[in-house]
Formats: C-alpha cells, structure tokens, sequence
C-alpha cells in the first residue's frame, strides 16, 4: 500500500463532532425559545387591543342609544288616567321616561323607557310599548322588553339639571317626580370594578321637547305653562 494511501492523523473527516452539534442543538432551542415568546407577546397584545376595541365599541354603542331615546323623551298624561302630567320619573339610579320607540317598532310609537343598574351588574333599558296600560310607577319590570348595553357595572348615578323648587333656580338635582317639564339636562354617569380598564366618559343630554303642558289647578306649578 502506497503512502497517499493511508490516512493523515491530522486530517479530519467531513461533518460535525457531537460537541458541536450539542451546541447547534441548544442554540437552535434558544431561538426557537426567543420566537416563540415574541410570537405569543404579540398575540397577546393583540388580543388586548381587539379586547379594548370591543369595549370602546360597547360604551360608544351604549351612549348613543341612550342619548338617542333620551333626547327625545316626551310628556305625557298619567296611562291611569289620573290626570296628572309625567316628564321624567327619575331617581339618582333609575330614570323612567317616555320616548319614540326603537326602529323596529316604529318611529312614531311611544314607549316607556326604564334606565337601571341589575343586581348582577348589568346597565339595562327596558321598555315596553305606552298603551300597554302599564303603571310606571311602579318599580318592576315583568313583562316589559330588556335591552343589555353593558355588564359590569359597580355603580350608577343619574342627575337632573333644572329649576329647583325650593328655590326657583336652576341646579343639579338627584331626582326628577311629579314633573310636568323633562329637565334642561340629563348626567348619566357610571362606574366599573377596580382592575377593568374600561372608562365611561360622562353622558350630558339635552332633551329636545320644550313643550309645557297646560297648568292645572291653581296653576302655580314652576313645570307648567308656556315653554320659555
């Protein structure tokens, strides 16, 4: 055998040793270890936004269906037939009005509207159509049709701007009874539990009937009489 025939000791064989293939391994783990975590932060705050967007869209949802009815609630005459006149029926939770209905019932149809806070948390707005005969004094709401704009509510408070009768002038009120005139304006605002990162800008409505019912009686109501 000649001498080109035999193997050099310092020659080395083609491929990798097992060290280096050990750290090929490990530095291929490493980035697959790196992209995974890029790829599943960017997931997450994908999922984030897309959450933040839908909430943004609830609340803006839920503004503009109330701002909708409560622009155009209406005065009316006690169902009972009493006699009386009823604007607003309002409290610092709950607001009882009367308004043009929604699409599917027709523009022109009057129905009573309750704004409240569930015991679960959920901001819901019930109605149910006015010649129903329902007594809207009273405070349940069996039967009448539940509209859910939002879950997750801690807390509610609602607040009516217009002249006090205590002292004739115009202010913040915590309640709206025995009305024959909707407030100047309507304040809605809301709350959520600690932790949820959503936010209810504060709803200002002006409601457009500026019509008074005649007076009655003797006539010395501050809610009756020509619309200023």
């Amino acid at each position: 055998m000649s001498a080109a025939a035999l193997p050099h000791p310092d020659r080395h064989e083609g491929g990798f040793t097992l060290a280096e293939m050990l750290v090929a391994l490990a530095l291929f783990a490493m980035i697959s270890a790196l992209i995974a975590a890029v790829v599943n932060l960017i997931a997450r705050l994908d999922g984030s936004s897309q959450r933040q967007g839908d909430a943004a869209e609830q609340i803006v949802s839920a503004q503009t269906a109330l701002r909708a009815r409560i622009e155009q609630m209406r005065t009316m005459i006690d169902p009972r037939g009493l006699g009386d006149t009823i604007a607003v029926m309002g409290s610092a939770h709950e607001l009882t009005f009367t308004a043009p209905g929604f699409a599917a019932d027709g523009a022109h149809q009057l129905q009573a509207l309750r704004l409240r806070r569930t015991e679960r948390g959920d901001l819901v707005l019930y109605s149910v159509p006015l010649l129903a005969g329902y007594d809207l004094r009273a405070p349940g709401v069996a039967g009448w049709n539940a509209a859910p704009l939002l879950g997750g509510v801690r807390w509610l408070e609602i607040a009516y701007y217009g002249t006090d009768r205590a002292t004739g002038r115009d202010a913040w009120q915590g309640s709206w009874l025995g009305r024959a005139q909707p407030p100047k304006l309507v304040r809605v605002r809301l709350g959520f539990a600690e932790g949820d990162p959503r936010s209810w800008p504060m709803l200002l409505v002006r409601p457009l009937s500026g019509v008074r019912l005649p007076c009655q009686n003797d006539g010395q109501s501050l809610d009756c009489g020509d619309a200023e």
